[in-house]
């Protein structure tokens, strides 16, 4: 059995590296990115089981485990990832923990691109129409499944104001966290608004109102701190009226600087700009994979067109699909992309692909690797934790919003809609996403050929 390098302090967390070390940590995370189908909570169950612990592999100890888990749990970014990313930072430090992160992701970043080449290679054939005819309100209900499940938890944070039994389950409920939640989902479906903003607007009500007392008493340098942020906000929503304010002569010399050039030569790059993208996703998809669809559905759909909705809820289905995180779907983002920019090359194709999962992965090295004793240190903060719950209400509100208006792309007949309240059903009894997919393709193929 390894040695085990740590000790109690979390800045003595990092393990040292050796190639020995580094070869187990590669042959254990391809493993489990190969066997590990159901999601975030069989990832962190295996290994809890195979690393922890005298009678395993003994990488570190439960109390560890536990706090990495607790401070990936509250970080941006996919937490089983992040929890394996952690467990190969502390068993042989940064080495380690990019070989855990590596290969813990190559599995399903290889069956994201397969399928990705398979559905814009094919995806006009009627088998395939007819395939995804059943698979994308399969879709829809799984994520309404899921958000479910995150809707008790996260509103269940606060106060017990009421409490219920739906079914076997006994719903906690605090009305404010509530309110939070339906205010997103309603700002998310009508106005689509930038879902950082909802998630910091959240977290500041929740603490305005839990901890009133630490805001009056802390008034000064708050009024100060959001006198300077409405100052910033204003100026960069009315950016472009102020460029039409301050003349024509002075917006010209703005745009002649060569620095204006260059921002916007880069901009206009859409390697840059699709890097830049996953990059900013990676840093804020705070709560899970699933909250990247509201960044996706706002971005990538509606504003750069890089996909259509359809197309996108497809690419969850794909996602889906594979051992890995949802948020692997970042590589059917790039890979459409770099499709359509290349015209139809499929090697650079699978470049995009891999670009758009280094930056939306990026962040969670960093996050582990550079911050995780600042994280650890913070996490008991109890304003941090105040405004984490205000967040997490947040969170699923703009998940709802956003599949609101994926399900109109996606309901196109009662048949459909039926479809997706079956999959919600079934999905919160503990039946396997990948089945539901499998078999909401299969009964979407009978239907739309024997009865459309």
């Amino acid at each position: 059995m390894a040695d085990v390098e740590t000790t109690s302090p979390v800045e003595d967390y990092s393990g040292q590296t050796s190639s020995a070390k580094l070869v187990e940590i590669a042959r254990y995370f391809l493993f489990i990115g190969i066997v590990g189908f159901g999601g975030p909570l069989v990832h962190i169950a295996m290994m809890e089981d195979d690393l922890v612990g005298e009678d395993s592999r003994n990488w570190t100890d439960q109390s560890i485990f536990m706090e990495g888990l607790a401070i990936c749990n509250m970080l941006p970014g996919p937490a089983s990832t992040q929890l394996g990313i952690f467990m190969g930072w502390i068993y042989a430090g940064n080495p380690g923990a990019i070989v855990a992160g590596f290969f813990f992701m190559l599995p399903t970043f290889i069956l994201v691109v397969f399928f990705s080449w398979l559905y814009f290679a094919y995806q006009t054939l009627p088998a395939v129409e007819a395939a995804f005819y059943g698979i994308n309100p399969v879709v829809i209900g799984l994520i309404i499944g899921a958000t479910y499940s995150m809707a008790r938890s996260a509103l269940a944070d606060g106060r017990p104001d009421v409490e219920f039994d739906i079914g076997s389950k006994t719903w906690s409920v605090d009305f404010l966290l509530a309110v939070l939640l339906v205010a997103a989902t309603v700002a998310t479906a009508t106005l689509n608004p930038n879902p950082v903003l909802e998630f910091i607007v959240a977290g500041l009500i929740a603490v305005a109102v839990y901890r009133s007392d630490w805001v009056r008493a802390n008034a000064r340098r708050i009024a100060t701190a959001g006198i300077v942020t409405a100052m910033v906000g204003g100026l960069y929503a009315l950016r472009g009226r102020l460029l039409e304010l301050v003349g024509p002569r002075v917006r010209t010399v703005i745009e002649s600087s060569p620095l204006w050039g260059i921002a916007i030569g880069l901009w206009t790059n859409p390697w840059v700009k699709l890097f830049a993208f996953m990059l900013y996703t990676g840093s804020f998809i705070y709560g899970g994979g699933l909250v990247l669809i509201p960044f996706i559905e706002k971005y990538v759909v509606t504003e750069f067109a890089w996909l259509t909705g359809r197309e996108f809820v497809d690419g969850i289905a794909i996602g889906q699909l594979s051992p890995g995180p949802v948020v692997m779907t970042t590589a059917f983002v790039g890979y459409k992309l770099l499709l359509d920019v290349s015209g139809g090359l499929v090697w650079v194709a699978v470049l995009g692909a891999l670009v758009a999962t280094i930056g939306a992965f990026g962040p969670s090295f960093v996050f582990i690797m550079g911050f995780f004793p600042y994280f650890a240190r913070v996490r008991e903060n109890d304003i941090i934790q105040t405004a984490l719950t205000g967040v997490n209400a947040a969170v699923v509100g703009a998940i709802l919003g956003a599949t609101v208006t994926l399900a109109a792309e996606s309901f196109v007949d009662v048949f459909t809609v039926g479809l997706a309240a079956v999959t919600f059903g079934l999905f919160v009894r503990g039946t396997h996403a990948a089945y539901l997919i499998l078999g909401g393709g299969a009964v979407g193929m009978a239907w739309y050929f024997l009865v459309l």
